[in-house]
């Protein structure tokens, strides 16, 4: 470093430091030149601002703040630690090595090499990472829907391919959108046995109406005498065997007098699936039942316990299919009263949950022509129909031999009645 006088240190005077010294010889270099001139201290506010007048001479003195410091604790140095006009503090531009005497400043020993002196707490680090983990959860979740819909999508547009031509040209287009406009559509579960056509085991109109919240079901008999259209008289099942789902939906527009807006079909082969995927249902027996059930070509004995009973897919089958231990409107009772514990147990928030990927399972055992969106928003109606605007009824009319074989003949007035009840909402 340059000499001075020896009585420089009181002399008032400001040393002229010229642009050949080096970052060590020139420890007053952080102050403006303006400052010097006037001599006027540097002017800091609170911490923050002695952080940065420390940080400056640390970076200022270097290595050579160990030795400012000594004179400005020893009364030697420049100006005993100060300078007049700079009120530069010796100890805090020695790198941090030394203590100031600075009133209220917070220091540390250092190593001289400029480390700082307070280290600045990080606000806002929990903040970061729980808006970091919330935004992984939101992709997460619009992945994980994604994929969902993509799936479903996938399994309903396979389900519509399997529409038959026929089936298109006869439903009938609705007036608005689902979640909305009442909509009817007919529910067909159909037989297959070995060595016989197939039929419409079960034939159930159901009535969603998502601007009053209700849903209704209509039942009817699989034996009821019916006229079918290019065939005459016969059991209404019959029309199934003789033109499929098409003709079916034929003669219930027929003998109901309501457009049919959609139509689901179920083959019971996959029945016993779509049970076991939700888990199982649970029916109220209203009394015992023993009877016989026919395996392939092989019949079996059956027995169901009075009370609540937990069944599978195979258990529920047989209870909504057996017929011979009473009349065929106790087992559309019983077919009913599934359907009430199947949707029951759909709207669970367990299966609820498990939707997304259940779903898919559950459409590949159908054949409908509902497209994916509206399937949705029929659940969503689901969803929000409280179950007193679940209604149930069944059509009516006594038992009649002729020609020998047993029909169901219908009782029209009764029937007018509750086809008013049905439309009702």
């Amino acid at each position: 470093m340059p000499a001075y006088p020896a009585n420089f240190a009181t002399s008032g005077l400001t040393p002229d430091l010229d642009n050949d010294q080096t970052p060590e010889q020139k420890p007053y270099t952080r102050y403006k030149s303006s400052r010097l001139r006037s001599k006027k201290p540097l002017k800091v506010r609170g911490d923050r601002g002695r952080d940065r007048e420390a940080e400056a001479g640390g970076r200022a003195a270097g290595a050579g703040g160990g030795e400012a410091a000594s004179r400005g604790r020893d009364g030697g140095g420049y100006d005993n630690g100060r300078n007049e006009g700079g009120r530069y503090d010796a100890g805090q531009a020695g790198g941090y090595g030394g203590s100031g005497d600075r009133p209220g400043s917070s220091t540390t020993p250092g190593d001289g090499r400029g480390a700082p002196l307070l280290r600045k707490k990080r606000r806002g680090g929990w903040g970061k990472r729980i808006g970091y983990l919330l935004l992984f959860l939101l992709l997460a979740l619009l992945v994980f829907g994604g994929v969902s819909y993509w799936r479903l999508d996938r399994a309903v547009k396979a389900s519509n391919a399997r529409v038959p031509a026929d089936v298109k040209t006869v439903l009938n287009t609705p007036a608005g959108d689902v979640a909305s406009t009442p909509v009817n559509i007919l529910f067909l579960g159909s037989d297959k046995r070995p060595g016989e056509n197939s039929r419409a085991d079960t034939i159930l109109l159901m009535r969603v109406n998502g601007s009053s919240k209700t849903i209704s079901q209509l039942s009817i008999p699989r034996d009821t005498l019916v006229d079918i259209p290019g065939y005459g008289e016969d059991k209404i099942n019959s029309a199934y065997a003789w033109g499929g789902p098409a003709l079916t939906i034929e003669t219930v527009e027929g003998l109901t007098g309501l457009p049919i807006h959609h139509y689901v079909e179920l083959d019971f082969s996959g029945f016993p699936s779509i049970v076991d995927a939700l888990g199982g249902v649970d029916i109220d027996v209203p009394k015992a039942i023993d009877s016989q059930y026919p395996q392939g070509l092989e019949w079996t004995e059956v027995h169901f316990d009075a009370g609540p009973q937990h069944m599978t897919g195979e258990e529920a089958l047989v209870y909504v299919r057996v017929r011979y231990s009473d009349d065929d409107f106790q087992r559309m009772g019983r077919q009913q009263q599934f359907m009430e514990a199947l949707q029951k147990k759909v709207n669970s928030p367990f299966s609820l949950a498990k939707m997304p990927l259940m779903a898919p399972d559950i459409v590949a055992n159908m054949t409908t022509d509902i497209s994916t969106n509206d399937l949705m928003k029929l659940g969503w109606v689901k969803f929000r129909t409280p179950a007193e605007r679940n209604r149930k009824f069944v059509m009516v009319g006594y038992g009649e031999d002729i020609g020998g074989i047993s029909y169901v003949v219908l009782d029209e007035d009764a029937n007018q009645t509750i086809l008013r009840d049905f439309l009702a909402s």
